[in-house]
C-alpha cells in the first residue's frame, strides 16, 4: 500500500507519546507502548498504548471498518459477528478473529453521572468497602492456548467512538496484539516472537505486572505503599512519588486486576488509600452505581484529573475517566473495560 505524505505524518503523530503524560522508564516493554495521540478537541484518552515495531516504519496497519467474523464458540462477549477484513486489515492472526464492537458493560449514550463531593475520607472507605464486596472473587482461568483480552471503550457513537483492545499473555503480562478502533479509523499491530521474548525476559513491575510480582507484593498495605513509593523515587526523581503511582497503577488495574487473589486485590486498595491526595465520590452508568477514586495530579492548574471507576456492588474494577476539575463524568470522558479471554494471536513476522 503506498501512503502519501499526510499519511506518513499521521502515523507519526499516531505513534508519538503524548507530552502531557509522564513515560515510563526505558526497556523493551515499555518502548514499545506508544501512546496514541487526540486530536485537539476531544477529551484525551486514558493511558492506552500500541506496540512499536522495530525498525520497520509501516507495521501499523491503518483501516476503516471492522475486522473479521468470529466462529462459533469463539465469541465470548456475545457479539454479532462482522465481515471478514481484506488482507491488509490485520498484520496477525489467520484464525477468525474477534470483530470490533462496542462493550457490554453499558450501551452507547447511557446516562452518566457524578455526585461530587470527593473526599480522602470517602476515599478510605470506599476502599475497604470495596474489598469486601470482592472477598468472594476467584482469579480468572485462562485456557491452554488461549490469552486474556481486555476491551476499552468509551460510551461514545458514531465519530466520537473508541475501542482499544488487548490480547495479553496470562502468564508474562505481554501484550501479543493490540487493535484500536477510534472513530472508524483502525489501527492494529501484532508482535513478532523476538519482541515478545525480548518483553518476558524483562523483570516484571507495575508495567508488567504478572503474576510472579503480583504473589510477591508486600501483604501489608503500609508495607506496600512504602514500597511502591520508593519505586517511584527511583524511577522519577524529583517528582511526586503519589502522583505517580497512581498514574502508573493504571497498567496494575487495567491489565492485571482479574488475577487477583482476595487478598491481593485488599492489599492494593488499601494501598492506594493511603494516600492522602487520593479521594473519593460516587457516580452513576446507566443506572448503575459505582465508586470514583481520583486523584487530582496537577491540583494548581488545569486539566483533567485521574479517576479509577470500581463497580459498586462487586467491588471490581471497571474502567477509568478523566474528569475536569469539578469530577463531571460525560460519555466522552468515562472509559469503560470487559474482560474475557480469546485464542492466542500468531507472532507477526515483519519484513526487515
Amino acid at each position: 500500500m503506498t501512503m502519501s505524505t499526510d499519511d506518513d505524518s499521521d502515523l507519526k503523530a499516531l505513534r508519538e507519546f503524548r507530552g502531557a503524560l509522564d513515560e515510563p522508564p526505558e526497556g523493551a516493554l515499555a518502548r514499545g507502548r506508544y501512546r496514541m495521540a487526540s486530536s485537539e478537541d476531544r477529551p484525551r484518552k486514558r493511558r492506552q498504548w500500541l506496540l512499536a515495531p522495530i525498525g520497520a516504519a509501516a507495521a501499523l496497519a491503518v483501516v476503516l471498518g471492522a475486522a473479521a467474523a468470529l466462529e462459533p464458540g469463539n465469541n465470548e462477549q456475545g457479539q454479532a459477528p462482522a465481515e471478514k477484513p481484506s488482507a491488509q486489515a490485520t498484520t496477525a492472526a489467520k484464525e477468525p478473529d474477534l470483530p470490533v464492537t462496542k462493550g457490554i458493560r453499558a450501551p452507547v449514550n447511557a446516562k452518566v453521572s457524578s455526585d461530587g463531593g470527593a473526599t480522602h475520607a470517602k476515599a478510605v472507605a470506599a476502599m475497604d468497602r470495596l474489598a469486601g464486596a470482592a472477598a468472594n472473587a476467584r482469579p480468572m482461568e485462562v485456557g491452554a492456548d488461549r490469552v486474556l483480552y481486555v476491551k476499552t471503550y468509551n460510551l461514545v457513537p458514531d465519530a466520537g467512538s473508541y475501542v482499544h483492545e488487548v490480547w495479553m499473555d496470562p502468564l508474562t503480562m505481554v501484550p501479543l496484539r493490540i487493535r484500536r478502533t477510534d472513530g472508524g479509523q483502525q489501527l492494529d499491530d501484532t508482535s513478532t516472537q523476538e519482541e515478545i521474548d525480548k518483553a518476558a525476559a524483562e523483570p516484571s513491575n507495575l508495567y508488567r505486572p504478572d503474576v510472579a510480582y503480583l504473589r510477591h507484593l508486600p501483604t501489608d498495605p503500609g508495607q506496600l505503599i512504602a514500597a511502591w513509593r520508593q519505586w517511584a523515587q527511583g524511577q522519577y526523581p524529583g517528582r511526586s512519588a503519589d502522583g505517580m503511582i497512581w498514574k502508573d497503577t493504571f497498567e496494575l488495574m487495567n491489565y492485571s486486576e482479574p488475577f487477583w487473589t482476595a487478598d491481593e486485590r485488599a492489599t492494593i486498595y488499601q494501598a492506594l488509600a493511603k494516600m492522602p491526595d487520593v479521594k473519593a465520590t460516587g457516580a452513576t452508568i446507566d443506572g448503575r452505581p459505582y465508586d470514583m477514586v481520583c486523584m487530582d495530579r496537577e491540583p494548581d492548574g488545569g486539566g483533567t484529573v485521574d479517576c479509577t471507576l470500581f463497580d459498586t456492588a462487586t467491588g471490581r474494577y471497571a474502567g477509568s475517566a478523566l474528569p475536569g476539575k469539578n469530577l463531571k463524568l460525560t460519555t466522552e470522558n468515562v472509559n469503560l473495560v470487559d474482560y474475557g479471554t480469546q485464542p492466542r494471536p500468531i507472532p507477526a513476522i515483519k519484513e526487515k
